[in-house]
């Protein structure tokens, strides 16, 4: 059974939207509520004046939102930012306060490159790709220094494929996963590396790793569903086919339709 709730100072009609995730926030106890199941990312939203003045002026708790403002400005460790931040309620009781601090230290004290790629990770579980991307490039860049395994590696190299899908498109991401494949030698790596290549439109490439990596019939036939599965979706995504449109004005040299097109799919 749920316990009933109640808020501590306003909560708003208008939420806030905390910084590099796609979460919004009404009450101080839904801000608690993020940083408890996002820890990774409190960070980079705790240290945002925006948010304390929001604290402040809208959810109504003016000494809460000075300290937090206070501290801020001072640059203080991001453990006194939580802990203003969780007693501003009683959202949660104080044992899961000091467990919270607890494993927040423990973080803290972990390896540079074990905290980034955390930090990655939900990046782009909250579809914030630009971060995301950035993050795992310097671990790439850093890699030897940090003395990542094999296995990491590759699922880095994975992962940044996943993001680099909606930023850059198939044949980018395709890759990475071939990277990642020959590193981690998951399944997954090797199933998302042939679709992305598949779909990319590179035929002979996507014959060719079939053999290279000697992809057994029950893999191909799974390739097969999902590429099949896939094209039955889009085909009803009208912004799909108007992607493809725009493709087919660019390929033709129609540059002022193409242009023109762009601009109102951006809008």
């Amino acid at each position: 059974m749920g316990k009933l709730i109640v808020t501590t100072g306003n909560y708003a009609k208008a939420g806030y939207l905390l910084k590099n995730t796609k979460q919004n926030i009404y009450s101080i106890e839904e801000l608690c509520y993020c940083i408890m199941r996002n820890p990774e990312l409190c960070e980079d939203y705790l240290y945002d004046e925006g948010l304390a003045r929001y604290i402040k002026e809208t959810l109504g708790l003016k000494e809460r939102g000075t300290l937090l403002a206070d501290l801020i400005e001072r640059d203080a460790p991001l453990k006194d930012l939580i802990t203003v931040c969780f007693c501003s309620c009683d959202y949660f009781t104080r044992e899961e306060i000091e467990e919270f601090l607890k494993e927040q230290a423990k973080v803290e004290r972990s390896e540079e490159w074990v905290r980034t790629k955390s930090k990655a990770d939900s990046y782009l579980a909250h579809e914030n790709f630009r971060d995301a991307i950035l993050n795992y490039r310097h671990l790439l860049k850093e890699k030897d220094n940090y003395g990542i395994t094999s296995e990491t590696l590759g699922d880095i190299y994975h992962n940044l494929a996943i993001a680099l899908l909606y930023t850059d498109g198939f044949t980018d991401a395709a890759d990475y996963f071939r990277e990642a494949y020959e590193r981690n030698n998951r399944e997954e790596s090797l199933k998302q590396y042939l679709l992305a290549l598949r779909f990319s439109g590179d035929t002979i490439m996507y014959e060719s790793a079939l053999d290279i990596y000697q992809v057994p019939e029950n893999v191909k036939r799974w390739l097969d569903a999902a590429y099949f599965q896939t094209e039955l979706e889009t085909q009803e995504i009208s912004e799909f086919n108007e992607l493809n449109y725009v493709r087919h004005l660019l390929a033709n040299g129609k540059l002022n339709e193409f242009y023109s097109n762009v601009r109102r799919m951006t809008e």
